[in-house]
Parts: C-alpha cells; structure tokens; sequence
C-alpha cells in the first residue's frame, strides 16, 4: 500500500474563465461549475433550470474580475 506523499506547498489556481455554483436539492455541498464563455454558461442555466444556482465570476490570471469575489485573488 503507498503511504500518502506530502501535500502541496503552492495554493491552487483557478484556470481562466467563468463559474457557478449548483446547489443540488439533497446535497449539503455546492457543484462548482467552470465554463469558457458565457455562451455556454448561459445554456448551463437552461439546464439546472430546476436547481438553486450562484454566479460566482469571471477568473482571469487568478483575479476574480466580477461576481462574488470581484477584486480578490483566487487562492484565498
């Protein structure tokens, strides 16, 4: 059996583009959801049409540009 390694010492990063948060009705915890453009974000809230959803923001060079987060970095 392989002893666990040690953990990671660099925060991780978000990669460039949107997210959103789905909050599924028996689930304590949200699905974060990245998508490239807004296009495709846009047809991702016809599909959890039926489900609580969040938008947390645009990530670009690990800044959040706006949403929830607007001005912060992602590694907080």
């Amino acid at each position: 059996m392989k002893k666990p390694g040690r953990p990671s010492s660099s925060p991780k990063k978000l990669k460039d583009g949107y997210y959103m948060l789905i909050h599924m009705k028996n689930s304590k915890t949200p699905i974060r959801i990245f998508r490239d453009n807004l296009k495709e974000l846009e047809s991702l809230k016809v599909q959890y049409r039926y489900h609580n959803l969040e938008y947390l923001g645009q990530v670009k060079d690990n800044i959040w540009l706006d949403g929830k987060y607007k001005g912060n970095f992602t590694n907080k």
